[in-house]
């Protein structure tokens, strides 16, 4: 039926490509026949013109104003005839006369017209001495004229042109070859004949660019291909008139056939060798249909019409009706074979079916396949066991990744239980997890197959006893049929895990096998189990010794225990409370569980670093405190002194001095003595800022010298001794100093120097810190002069050291993957959102929603400690208001900051961590009302990030 039904199309395809081929070229045929009848009708009334014009007056005219009096019968020639562009004639004695209209732009801007010109004679006439004069002459539409000018260059001589030559003698007409007018631009032809009485020779203009248009309009297809051609192959005519012109020098000529770019009319120019003729042929990658057909329109010229149409083409109606033959031939065998196919196909499709089932299985695909609802019993068996060894594996590969990807123990356990119970086909099961005590077990997790799951229905106890559960008996009340196996959950060390219980029907399917299976099973879960406890005991391992470095670090300081405990309390409440917001600006503020765990190690790290800050820089209350206040070295001096004075007076004394002079003057003495150290000793203090007067004052008194009788080299440490060492010993006694910057006080670096300055190319963090000249300077004159709090330059460095050497040692530990944050978290609470903090100087481009949340909970604890000896407690409004002002100098993030007072989270934090004096009352409109100048900061959000 195939076979007959593409001989049947062949056959149709031969006949109907035959009548088309013979329909196109009878229409090819036609359409020379239309072009020879339009060229001959353009062409008839400019020859009959002509004639009539061999008989006008004008061959007759000796001179111009003759000439120009048949002006109005030229005018009406060019009125009436179209086509007709130029009527001219031309003298045996060189003398030429011509009426050109001008009807377009184009000509007007040649020949450069004035207004409304309608008319252009062009006329060439001899002077008295014989010389030619050319004139331009230009007429409105009533001949009246516009405007006459001489034009010495315009010195046309009729005598040397063809159309003059070539004239018949006999009153014939001679027609020329088309060319493009110079004027125009357009192609056409010129008619020329000799007057009656052989005076002149009448030439005529005729325009047949019209025959591009035709050529364009009678094309059969899209696609057709039409050129009118000479016999030397140039192109006279063709649809697109632009591409058939080239411009040489000056002048416009026609392209040949084979640079017109057209592969399919060039190879139908060679094949048809000039004659008549139809062909199929190939050009172009693709089969064209070609007729070539002569006319005869201009007498003596053999042109010739070139047609290529391309196959695809002229043929496509008929691919289209085959096509459409195809599809109903192939519907008709589709619809004679279908009844035989399904019958006799009926059983094998379904045996296909299995097969295809059996092979999704060994690609791996477990999904439950469609059912084909065979007729054979059998099949449908073989079915129902596929159905159920696929649905089995998916369950089993469901609880494989829940096993691998479920974090959280409890819901881990409800998961593969629930996927277990489908696996082996039983009713419902529950799992034990032994208690922390090891003692017992406790009812962790239980489901039933099909239904939601309800303990209720199964009845299993909350709490089992630990011994004995290899021999359990029945767990719960069991329903009639129902049988019940459990399994001892044990780790890789043998110890009890728990217990998993698997309620099932008694029927064959759960014997021995199943037993096996599902003791295998339970293996698998022993293992999860195993696995996740570690887990959770290491996190929990991890946050004891982190803790455990975070109260070491308070306990190495009496004054600031409980730092590194309430910072990290007071930052995850706020975090937290962020998280729980709905709307505003933190509500997509939704860090994951492993972003709130590195946070909560980050935040209790923050301070770690304090491991390496000397307690008596951390806890320093006075200016002259090292390990310990050295006022009192600097108070034994002035009991020095007081002592010289006494035994100054004694000495006057035993000289015969006056005993009441002497007297008011050592009391004199004793009182500046007293009044000196007072001085010194609220300097020491650090409670005011010290002005430039007491500076100056500190020098005046340092400026007083007491005896030293001792050697001061005896009884040092061996780094004492090294700083002594290129000091020159004076001869004892010395006076020396009340108060002393002595060349020992000053401790170098000596290759400790740390590498924090932006620099230094052994800084691999990126620190950009300055450094101080020299790791410590003790001079007393140098520490007493600190004009605010009690901190030196270099003791200042010390502290802000130990966020450097958190983030050093936060970075020197493997962490992994989801906790690589923690060193920044821990690190970054001392920056600022204007860039000027430190260790790192990072903006607040840098540094995220966690990093601000970080610094405000730091500054904030530190401001309402009660517990540093350097400075007195803070109440709460004296706390916010100082932070508010941060706010505005760019050091705190305003927005945070909004949020902390109104959540109310300081209010909680103070009922907790403060001292009741501390807890007065706030005014939080007026604190938010500071943070208004800081409207926009800072440049970017400090949203969730």
């Amino acid at each position: 039926m195939a076979a007959l039904g593409a001989l049947l199309m062949w056959q149709g395809w031969q006949v109907a490509r035959g009548a088309l081929l013979a329909s196109a070229s009878e229409n090819a045929q036609n359409l020379g026949k239309l072009i020879n009848e339009k060229s001959r009708r353009m062409l008839g009334p400019a020859s009959a013109t002509l004639h009539y014009l061999a008989h006008d007056p004008l061959s007759e005219a000796s001179n111009l104003p003759q000439r120009l009096e048949r002006l109005p019968v030229f005018a009406s020639m060019l009125d009436s005839i179209p086509f007709v562009s130029a009527v001219y004639a031309g003298y045996p004695n060189g003398e030429f006369f011509l009426v050109r209209g001008l009807s377009g732009r184009q000509e007007e801007k040649f020949f450069n017209a004035p207004p409304h010109a309608a008319f252009l004679v062009q006329s060439v006439t001899l002077d008295t001495k014989g010389d030619p004069v050319g004139e331009w002459r230009f007429f409105d539409r009533q001949l009246r004229l516009l405007q006459a000018e001489i034009k010495p260059d315009y010195r046309y001589d009729p005598r040397q042109r063809t159309w003059y030559r070539a004239a018949p003698a006999d009153g014939g007409e001679y027609l020329t070859n088309p060319y493009i007018f110079h004027t125009t631009g357009e192609v056409g032809v010129t008619l020329s004949r000799r007057s009656e009485d052989g005076g002149a020779t009448l030439g005529m203009d005729v325009a047949v660019s019209d025959l591009h248009n035709e050529l364009r309009d009678f094309r059969p297809t899209p696609r057709t291909e039409i050129a009118v051609i000479d016999p030397d192959g140039t192109v006279i005519a063709y649809s697109d008139f632009a591409r058939t012109v080239q411009r040489e020098s000056d002048t416009l000529k026609f392209r040949q056939i084979s640079s017109l770019g057209i592969e399919a009319l060039s190879k139908l120019a060679q094949l048809a060798h000039g004659r008549p003729s139809s062909m199929i042929y190939e050009a172009g990658g693709e089969t064209w249909f070609g007729r070539s057909i002569s006319l005869d329109a201009l007498p003596g010229r053999d042109l010739r019409l070139l047609i290529a149409t391309p196959d695809s083409d002229l043929l496509a109606s008929i691919r289209k009706g085959l096509a459409r033959q195809l599809w109903w031939t192939l519907a008709l065998i589709g619809v004679l074979l279908l009844a035989g196919w399904f019958a006799g196909r009926r059983l094998g499709l379904s045996l296909a079916s299995l097969t295809l089932q059996a092979q999704q299985l060994t690609r791996f695909d477990f999904r439950q396949p469609k059912r084909v609802h065979s007729v054979v019993r059998e099949i449908r068996d073989l079915e129902d066991v596929l159905c159920d060894v696929c649905v089995t594996i998916q369950n089993f590969l469901v609880t494989t990744e829940t096993i691998s990807t479920e974090t959280r123990l409890d819901q881990m356990l409800q998961k593969v239980l629930g996927h277990t119970i489908a696996i082996t086909g039983c009713l419902f099961g529950a799992v034990y997890l032994a208690d922390e005590k090891g003692t017992g077990l406790q009812r962790a997790a239980t489901a039933r197959r099909g239904e939601k799951d309800d303990s209720s229905v199964f009845a299993f106890p909350q709490y089992l006893p630990l011994p004995g559960t290899d021999d359990l008996a029945t767990v719960g009340m069991l329903p009639p049929k129902v049988g019940q196996i459990a399994f001892t959950l044990r780790d890789r060390q043998h110890r009890t895990l728990g217990l998993l219980l698997l309620n099932h029907p008694l029927n064959d399917n759960h014997g021995a096998d199943f037993h096996a299976f599902a003791e295998k099973l339970s293996g698998v879960l022993a293992v999860a189990i195993e696995t996740r406890q570690l887990i959770e005991a290491q996190k929990t391992l991890l946050d004891g010794v982190i803790h455990l470095m975070a109260d070491a670090i308070d306990a190495k300081s009496p004054y600031t225990g409980g730092h590194c405990e309430r910072v990290p309390k007071l930052a995850s409440m706020i975090v937290d409370s962020m998280r729980q917001e709905t709307s505003g600006p933190y509500s997509t503020f939704r860090p994951t569980e492993d972003e709130r765990y590195a946070f909560h190690l980050g935040a209790w790290l923050h301070d770690c670093g304090k491991v390496t800050s000397p307690e008596h820089v951390i806890d320093k209350a006075t200016k002259l405190e090292t390990i310990f206040n050295r006022i009192h070295e600097v108070r034994t001096r002035f009991e020095v002194l007081w002592r010289d004075a006494e035994l100054r007076h004694l000495r006057r004394l035993l000289d015969g001095a006056s005993v009441s002079a002497s007297e008011q003057n050592m009391q004199a003495e004793q009182t500046a003595l007293r009044e000196d150290f007072a001085f010194v000793a609220a300097c020491n203090v650090g409670g005011e800022f010290l002005t430039d007067a007491s500076i100056a004052r500190l020098e005046s008194i340092a400026g007083q010298t007491w005896m030293r009788h001792f050697d001061n080299r005896l009884g040092l440490s061996a780094e004492e001794a090294r700083r002594m060492a290129d000091v020159p010993a004076p001869v004892l006694p010395v006076a020396e100093p009340l108060l002393a910057d002595r060349p020992e006080h000053v401790v170098a670096w000596h290759g400790r120097k740390p590498p924090v300055e932006k620099g230094d190319p052994d800084n691999i963090y990126g620190f950009d810190m300055k450094l101080p000249a020299n790791r410590l300077n003790l001079g007393e004159l140098h520490n007493l002069s600190i004009r605010r709090g009690t901190l030196s330059e270099e003791e200042r460095f010390k502290i802000n050291d130990h966020i450097v050497q958190t983030y050093i040692m936060l970075l020197s530990l493997p962490w992994p993957a989801h906790l690589r944050r923690v060193p920044e978290i821990a690190a970054t609470h001392h920056e600022r959102l204007d860039g000027q903090g430190y260790p790192r100087r990072l903006g607040g481009a840098q540094l995220d929603l966690m990093d601000r949340v970080m610094a405000l909970a730091d500054v904030f604890e530190a401001l309402t400690a009660s517990d540093r000896p350097y400075k007195r407690q803070k109440t709460l409004t004296e706390s916010l208001q100082i932070i508010a002002s941060m706010c505005r100098d760019g050091h705190l993030d305003p927005d945070v900051f909004r949020y902390f007072l109104n959540s109310q989270l300081w209010e909680v934090y103070a009922r907790r961590f403060l001292r009741p004096d501390q807890r007065d009352a706030v005014n939080v409109n007026a604190i938010l009302a500071q943070l208004d100048p800081v409207v926009g900061w800072p440049p970017q959000s400090s949203g969730a990030a």
